[in-house]
């Protein structure tokens, strides 16, 4: 933390004199836009390996939001925990109805941690299961 703030100290010294020295940026191409998402682009795709659905999750939370669906009804997922090990086809439902909700991928277990059924307002699992059933 001292080293950090000596440096800033020290550039912004330099930039304030007009002798901090400057590094030409490289042209890696065209400039590219990223693509517009659509709802059918935030969907969870089971078949994928665990860590990579747990990423996909963080990546569009709080917007758009990933979304399942769960014995046919939809959920956006926004929070989620990877627990490896375990068998079962991708897609797999596994819970206790009571404090945790796992879906199988292909290499382990997204736990949901925290969801919103469509509707109604966002939850963690135990508050879910306190109202509702999958």
């Amino acid at each position: 933390m001292a080293k950090g703030s000596t440096l800033v100290l020290r550039t912004v010294k330099a930039i304030e004199a007009g002798n901090a020295p400057s590094l030409p940026q490289h042209d890696s191409g065209p400039l590219k836009h990223a693509p517009k998402l659509f709802r059918e682009n935030c969907e969870i795709k089971w078949d994928r390996r665990a860590g990579d659905i747990r990423n996909f999750i963080r990546g569009l939370n709080p917007f758009p939001t990933a979304w399942t669906l769960l014995r046919g009804k939809s959920y956006k997922i926004l929070q989620a925990t990877v627990v490896p090990g375990g068998n079962g086809e991708p897609g797999t439902i596994d819970t206790d109805e009571r404090t945790y909700l796992r879906v199988r991928a292909t290499d382990g277990w997204v736990s949901i941690e925290e969801l919103q059924p469509e509707g109604k307002r966002k939850m963690n699992v135990p508050d879910f299961f306190r109202g509702n059933k999958l």
